[in-house]
């Protein structure tokens, strides 16, 4: 998301990036909206003792039952024009997660019936 957001800025266009990944700490972009707003790894792995894995997958979880809730709420902020990014927990090191778990579908499903 940093080349593309680096790419807009340099083009003169405005993005507003959506984080999707719960364990992400580190951005060098501006965040729009965040997921670590509605659930976190870090607290899910020390509240309720998963590891890192089994932490993401209750994330994943959580975020597809609140998503309609949450975004919604979020997207009332922005323009119909304004374009957003969602930017997913990475798929390489995670490709279990997406065999299990379809967030996109869901957040799919969410924004076009918005």
């Amino acid at each position: 998301c940093s080349s593309l957001y680096q790419h807009c800025e340099t083009l003169g266009r405005s993005i507003h990036i959506v984080n999707l990944d719960p364990a992400a700490e580190n951005f060098n972009y501006p965040v729009a909206m965040d997921i670590r707003e509605l659930i976190s790894l870090d607290d899910v792995m020390e509240e309720l003792g998963f590891g890192p894995n089994g932490g993401l997958s209750y994330c994943m979880e959580h975020l597809e039952e609140n998503l309609d809730e949450w975004l919604a709420e979020e997207l009332d902020n922005y323009l119909d024009d304004d374009y957003l990014v969602f930017d997913c927990p990475g798929i390489c090191s995670r490709l279990d997660m997406y065999l299990t778990y379809r967030p996109d579908r869901a957040l799919f499903t969410c924004t076009h019936a918005s």
